[in-house]
């Protein structure tokens, strides 16, 4: 992802993993506090769920709406969308500590439209902000409604078990705009450090900190110090609480401290351009897959209609994807067949329990072709739909060449400048051979790995990249 940083958090050996910490904060949070156990599959009180859309992403990737009612949510809102009363039940408002949604809050309490409301922000709220709130609510009439305000440190989206990002796109965009006011940049860092912060609070654990000296990533690592620092200051017991490791199981072995290493995106520019042969980055890149949900082309039965986007969604539940995402596009191509194969196998099997004496042995067959059905209906739709995904993906291949520009740019470090240029120039002159983003592309990556480069050189590929329309 085209963040501005990159930040890796080393840690020996976790029990739970940070998908299993934030969603248990999450699932805290449902049950009306930080108390209970968060592993009820269902809950004593129904209530609603109000979010703004990043708290929405935020839970969006580890409950599902399944999920949430189990947990008692019977309605699940956007804070900015017209909402209808509903005085019987409590209210669970999972917001960013914004002005808007302070004002959206009290806005809330003073048209009644919750029994009572528990407010938890995915990050700490600002003093002023949680003093606007408290004053206003007073003037509303409505303070006796609130039941609680919490500060959850969870403002960050968990991708898998082992990645996570801080879901600010345009960051790396906006902390190099040169239109940027200083106010704005320092605003931008704190929501960064906001997110980090939420990691380390999550984990409960004290990192080591280490970055390079200058530019944005210095500037995040001293001012998230400077925010713990605070915290354990400020908060006593309740800080060490947060970072008590061994509170929520997330043992360091040997008691020593994590490593937290925070790098600006420039150390690797070369990474964010590339084309790429493995299967989910491919599916990052080519079919714009956004916290694990994408839109693919699908074909209909109707080979003169044009092919229909449909919606996926994938995650660390699916078998195929937790065993392919990282193997070259090659092996899941082949990895695809293999798993049809073996689903009609089994389905054949099933269809064949019982054997010449069925009579006999229909009840057991039954049952266990019962007990299977669930896992054989989503393995069926786990691979109709890594079916589709390998389709769109090898229609995109050969539509744009892809398979050349990834060959290209594999071997530009190995080679030399004049053979790169040469085979570089020859996708650009054919005009079929990738978009013109695909060809900027290479440009740039074969100017940030040959750096001897001449204006001349440059310059010809410039013209050829022209002559294509760019």
């Amino acid at each position: 992802q085209a963040d501005v940083w990159n930040a890796s958090l080393w840690v020996p050996r976790m029990a739970q993993s940070i998908l299993e910490l934030q969603k248990n904060a999450v699932l805290r949070m449902l049950n009306l506090g930080d108390g209970g156990d968060q592993n009820l599959s269902t809950a004593s009180t129904w209530k609603v769920l109000v979010y703004d859309k990043f708290c929405q992403e935020v839970v969006s990737l580890l409950l599902k709406v399944g999920g949430l009612r189990n947990h008692g949510v019977t309605l699940h809102l956007n804070i900015n969308s017209e909402r209808l009363p509903v005085a019987d039940v409590p209210a669970v408002y999972f917001v960013e500590p914004t002005e808007q949604n302070i004002q959206k809050i009290v806005e809330d309490l003073s048209k009644n439209l919750y029994e009572s409301c528990y407010v938890n922000f995915a990050s700490a709220i600002p003093r002023p902000l949680l003093e606007d709130l408290a004053n206003n609510a007073f003037q509303t009439g409505g303070a006796q409604k609130v039941a609680g305000v919490f500060d959850r440190y969870i403002s960050f989206v968990s991708l898998s078990p082992t990645l996570f990002s801080l879901n600010l796109p345009a960051a790396y965009m906006t902390l190099h705009s040169t239109q940027l006011e200083e106010r704005v940049m320092r605003q931008y860092i704190e929501r960064i450090v906001d997110g980090l912060l939420s990691i380390v609070a999550t984990m409960r654990v004290l990192p080591v900190i280490r970055c390079p000296p200058g530019e944005a990533a210095q500037m995040i690592a001293e001012r998230l110090e400077e925010r713990i620092r605070e915290l354990l200051n400020r908060s006593g017991g309740v800080a060490a609480e947060l970072f008590a490791a061994a509170r929520t199981g997330a043992e360091v072995p040997g008691g020593s401290r994590p490593l937290l290493i925070i790098l600006d995106r420039d150390i690797d520019l070369v990474t964010m351009l590339s084309h790429t042969w493995t299967y989910q980055a491919m599916v990052h890149d080519v079919l714009g897959m956004r916290l694990n949900k994408m839109q693919v082309p699908v074909e209909s039965d109707d080979a003169s209609a044009p092919p229909k986007a449909r919606s996926y969604d994938v995650d660390d539940q699916d078998s195929f994807w937790t065993a392919h995402a990282g193997d070259q596009f090659p092996e899941v191509l082949n990895a695809v067949p293999k798993a049809i194969e073996e689903f009609e196998k089994k389905r054949a099997e099933m269809a064949n329990t019982g054997g010449e004496d069925g009579a006999q042995a229909l009840a057991p067959g039954l049952a266990a072709a019962i007990n299977a059905l669930p896992e054989m209906t989503e393995k069926k739709r786990s691979i109709d739909m890594h079916t589709n995904i390998a389709h769109a993906l090898v229609a995109e291949v050969k539509a744009r060449e892809l398979d050349r520009y990834y060959e290209l740019e594999d071997q530009l470090p190995s080679q030399s400048l004049g053979t790169s240029i040469s085979q570089l120039e020859q996708l650009l002159n054919a005009s079929q051979k990738g978009t013109l983003a695909d060809k900027l592309r290479a440009i740039m990556i074969l100017v940030l790995t040959k750096p001897s480069v001449s204006q001349q050189q440059l310059q010809g590929l410039v013209d050829a990249y022209e002559n294509t329309g760019g």
